[in-house]
């Protein structure tokens, strides 16, 4: 039994530090950030055709370009998230890990004016770390990445609950190691008492 939670404790070990690699970038990108605001320098820009039907809604365009241009890893837009530029043209930034996809409708010319606006591998990082299994509209590889954080933080659980089990199986008289243990349960009890509602 000893030989077999010693290889899980391993094995859980290994899969979380890998994780914690991606986690750790994203920290640092996030501590040494230097502007308030993202650059958003724009790396290739083109157009599309495009005409709305006539009276339709902010909301109705915004669906009607994103169905049209499907860009990978996006959504579609948000209500929040509508907003017209300067010269009244609607303006739609589809956000994915990679960085922007920044739409701009041109109604009186029939076309939309797309930027694309691209995350260095830096700040990659720091997005694709925070994806979570309860994002609805994430894309089919966003949210399995999210399951694989999700993984990765049971993965965490299970390293630490083996390495205790390891701990304490090792040493069955050591007595701050139990009162240790006590401490803690007792400590988790509480918060659960505490924190429940």
């Amino acid at each position: 039994m000893l030989a077999i939670v010693r290889k899980v404790h391993i094995y859980a070990g290994l899969l979380t530090f890998a994780h914690f690699i991606v986690y750790g970038i994203a920290g640092l990108v996030a501590t040494f950030h230097s502007m308030p605001v993202r650059p958003k320098v724009i790396r290739q820009t083109r157009y599309v055709e495009f005409t709305a039907p006539p009276s339709s809604t902010d909301r109705q365009v915004a669906d009607l370009v994103y169905a049209r241009l499907q860009l990978p890893l996006t959504r579609p837009m948000p209500d929040f998230a509508l907003r017209r530029d300067a010269g009244q043209h609607l303006l739609l930034d589809f956000y994915n890990v990679n960085g922007i996809h920044r739409v701009t409708v041109l109604e009186s010319e029939g076309r939309l004016k797309i930027e694309e606006i691209q995350n260095d591998g830096w700040l990659f990082l720091q997005d694709i770390h925070a994806a979570t299994p309860g994002d609805e509209g994430a894309p089919p590889l966003v949210k399995l990445w999210a399951w694989w954080n999700e993984a990765a933080m049971w993965t965490l659980a299970g390293f630490c609950l083996s390495g205790l089990w390891l701990w304490l199986a090792t040493r069955p008289r050591f007595v701050w190691a139990w009162t240790s243990l006590g401490a803690g349960a007792a400590a988790l009890a509480l918060f659960w008492l505490v924190f429940r509602v």
